[in-house]
């Protein structure tokens, strides 16, 4: 028998087995418990990611795999309204490198490889250099990190190949020689990429604009049109592994190309060069900063030609205008250089807004006939001038007295207008401000356009600014503005919005959208727009637009000249401008020039009606349009010409070569006199042999004036300035380039004058033989009145031919009579 204490320690141990066995079953049991809480977690993930995202991992999956590579679209062509091609597609290529293609070898050092890398980027970036001509280093900078960059862009097709033949040559040669390979070029690639060209460079440059690398468009049509030219690109879809191979029984989708739609413009390329030929002729001629030309349809609002001189090649746009920009290039900032870029690409009939002067006048004489506040007929009171507060106003007419809003208009009589602008009111004038367009966008099919300044309301006009805005002061406008208001004024009364676009074609050359002439409103009645061609009529055949005739035909038109304004005050420089609309009786064209800051003469009536004359001239026998008025061809008349700052003896030679002949009453000419003055005014009509009266500073004036020395060599001009007994610094020996001070100038006697010649010679200045034994200074002297002498002879030779003119017949006489009288109003509109 068991003990007691045997049995005590047999029930210990089964119960510790006890114990132990149910601490282990309970552990199992977790474990199974914990094992089936994991399962049931991977199927619910399981059925989450079958059921849920199933169709989401799908797509993802197939994105991993799927390439797609784009096929871009043919961009549309954009023609004039001839279907003359003036932006065209070409196919130009883009050079990229990959930086990562070269790898370490296992027995080089690091030194080893970066030295191998230094010498292979080398060696290629010399290579594409002398290739595609551009800068060593330009593409040797862009040969840096890790990826694959691109080293030039637009490449000619021609050493693009060159380039791929290089590389081949290169392959080849690995392949005969496997244990000599070699690395260069291996790592370049070449793409096909199509870009624009410009066929005419620079003809209507701000119109077209032009497009960025990626062939997006940046200013002018090809930005606002960007989305129709550019059309829909394409798709080529395949399944490829990371390797880029193509995964086998997988199919191929391609999506063809939408090509643009071609833009068919308003612009007429021919008349477009007329324009352009002008601006560029009245810029030199006039030294001015800008000269801007438009040439419209009077009756539809269509543009058919549009420029700015100085403007910039379509095909290099990012190149310095001129050569002022070129000088100054190299040594601006990148920053610098894009705000001068920024600048050159603004088109400033349609960006910019300026004071328009005279020509505004004919907005208030519409608007006070319309009112019936006024009518051609109206007499009005001219006194010189006119006090308002503290604001004296005066007038640049010299006729003084009574005179009609007709005669005020063909004199642009300031103070004729300011008595107009009064009896219309602020309220009525200012809705015919707005009613003609100022104040708002034209709707032009061009980015950027100007509003102008205009008054909100009829209340903030004071009676200084009606008065000052009446004869086109105080008042900020765009030249479309301004051209499609004049236009307005002649078709009758009707605004029509000014476009730049004719239709819109496929590459079918089906037409998509045809463009119509849109009436905006009627602004006066056609009674209104017959009195103010009436009176713009008179301005061109009696009034400061002489100079704007055109044989054949029936102009009419307006000058205008005011001061450039600035956010700081006025500048001592002018907008001098002149609006034409011809043919008169059957309105066709309507011309606007702006010519910014000339020097030398400033009045519109003298700088840009010649100009508008030329464009209306060519465009109207281009156009075919019948003449209408009978050719004078029994009496010549001839174009004073302008002489004012010229020497006596140049300005006599201009005169007599164009048919006329002078006189000048002084007998104290100096060898270096200026003409200051001269009777008939420049612009006027005369008949051919009439005598021009030259005024000069002479001895008895005691005047020193700037002579224009454009016309003179280096050594005439040196013996002039001797002669004057001034200080000079003259550059080169070749063309003339420019003079300072400016002709006209009125002078000390202390200033320093600066000639520019095109070419500088070192050796010119070299004393020789010849100008060692050539004339001392007081030769240059006697040579100087022997120029004296034989212009006193000239004179009275001229003098003494004053009587044979009586001779002419009564009707010569009395049209001679008649154009000096008005010619004499020439002034400052």
């Amino acid at each position: 028998m068991k003990t007691n204490k045997v049995k005590a320690r047999d029930k210990k141990m089964k119960n510790g087995f006890k114990s132990k066995t149910n601490n282990a079953n309970r552990f199992i049991f977790v474990f199974f418990i914990f094992l089936a809480f994991l399962f049931v977690i991977l199927i619910a993930k399981l059925l989450w990611i079958q059921i849920v995202q199933s169709e989401e991992l799908t797509i993802a999956a197939l994105n991993q795999l799927t390439k797609t590579e784009v096929i871009n679209s043919n961009r549309g062509i954009i023609y004039d309204r001839n279907k003359k091609e003036m932006a065209i597609n070409i196919t130009k290529c883009n050079v990229f490198y990959d930086m990562d293609y070269l790898k370490e070898r296992k027995d080089e050092s690091e030194s080893d490889f970066k030295n191998r890398k230094e010498k292979l980027y080398d060696e290629d970036a010399k290579t594409i250099s002398d290739v595609t001509g551009i800068d060593y280093d330009e593409i040797r900078s862009k040969m840096e990190g890790d990826k694959v960059v691109r080293l030039a862009t637009n490449i000619e097709r021609g050493k693009a190949q060159e380039l791929k033949d290089l590389r081949l040559q290169i392959i080849k040669e690995n392949k005969e020689k496997k244990d000599n390979k070699k690395s260069n070029l291996i790592p370049m690639s070449i793409d096909d990429v199509t870009r624009r060209l410009y066929p005419f460079n620079n003809l209507a440059s701000y119109v077209i604009g032009f497009t960025n690398d990626e062939n997006v468009g940046q200013y002018g049509i090809e930005a606002s049109f960007d989305e129709e030219l550019s059309g829909i690109s394409g798709k080529n879809v395949s399944l490829k592994d990371n390797a880029s191979n193509k995964i086998p029984l997988t199919d191929e989708e391609t999506y063809a190309p939408k090509e643009g739609y071609s833009v068919v413009l308003s612009i007429d390329s021919n008349i477009q060069q007329f324009a352009e030929t002008a601006a560029l002729h009245a810029k030199k001629e006039n030294m001015a900063d800008k000269v801007s030309i438009i040439v419209q349809d009077t009756m539809t609002g269509e543009i058919l030609a549009m420029t700015t001189k100085d403007d910039y090649n379509l095909n290099d746009p990012r190149a310095p205008l001129n050569e002022k920009q070129e000088e100054e290039w190299d040594k601006l900032s990148e920053e610098e250089k894009m705000d001068i870029l920024y600048d050159n690409w603004r088109d400033f009939n349609v960006n910019d807004q300026y004071e328009p002067g005279s020509i505004f006048k004919l907005i208030t004489a519409a608007a006070a006939i319309e009112e019936n506040t006024a009518q051609p007929d109206s007499q009005y009171v001219c006194n010189g001038a006119m006090v308002m507060g503290n604001s004296r106003l005066t007038c640049t007419s010299r006729t003084r007295g009574k005179k009609t809003l007709a005669k005020g208009i063909e004199e642009s009589c300031n103070m004729t207008m300011i008595q107009v602008g009064q009896d219309l009111g602020a309220e009525k004038f200012l809705k015919y401000i707005k009613a003609f367009g100022f104040g708002k966008k034209t709707g032009i099919e061009l980015y950027g356009e100007s509003i102008g300044i205009v008054p909100r309301s009829y209340k903030d006009i004071s009676k200084v600014n009606l008065a000052t805005m009446s004869y086109g002061h105080s008042i900020a406008v765009s030249p479309i503005q301004l051209i499609n208001a004049v236009s307005a004024i002649s078709n009758g009364g009707f605004l029509n919005k000014p476009t730049l676009i004719k239709e819109i074609v496929d590459a079918n050359g089906n037409v998509i959208e045809r463009k119509r002439p849109e009436l905006r409103r009627r602004v006066i009645s056609e009674g209104t727009s017959d009195k103010m061609k009436m009176m713009m009529r008179r301005v061109v055949e009696k009034g400061t637009g002489q100079r704007a005739q055109v044989p054949g035909y029936i102009v009419g038109g307006k000058s205008g000249t005011a001061n450039i304004a600035t956010p700081t005050g006025y500048l001592e420089a002018y907008n001098s401008s002149f609006v034409g609309v011809a043919p008169l009786n059957d309105p066709r064209l309507t011309v606007l020039v702006v010519i910014n800051n000339p020097k030398g003469g400033i009045l519109g009536s003298v700088v840009a009606a010649p100009v508008v004359q030329d464009v209306l001239e060519k465009s109207l026998n281009y156009m075919k349009i019948q003449k209408t008025e009978e050719v004078d061809e029994k009496d010549e008349f001839i174009s004073v010409p302008n002489v004012g700052g010229l020497l006596l003896e140049d300005a006599g030679k201009i005169l007599i070569d164009s048919g006329l002949r002078f006189n000048n009453n002084s007998e104290n000419v100096l060898p270096y006199s200026v003409v200051t003055n001269q009777s008939p005014s420049a612009g006027s009509y005369v008949l051919k042999d009439t005598i021009v009266d030259l005024a000069v500073n002479d001895k008895d004036s005691g005047l020193l004036i700037m002579p224009d020395l454009s016309k003179k060599t280096r050594k005439e001009s040196q013996s002039i300035l001797n002669s004057m007994n001034l200080e000079y610094n003259i550059k080169g020996n070749g063309d003339f380039i420019s003079q300072s001070p400016r002709p006209g100038q009125k002078l000390s006697g202390s200033e320093s004058v600066t000639l520019n010649y095109s070419k500088i010679d070192e050796d010119f200045d070299k004393p020789s033989e010849e100008n060692s034994n050539n004339k001392s200074f007081n030769e240059e002297k006697n040579y100087n009145s022997e120029k004296k002498s034989e212009v006193n002879k000239k004179n009275k030779e001229n003098n003494k031919e004053i009587k044979k003119s009586k001779s002419k017949k009564k009707k010569s006489k009395e049209n001679l009579e008649n154009n000096n009288k008005e010619s004499n109003k020439n002034k400052r509109d």
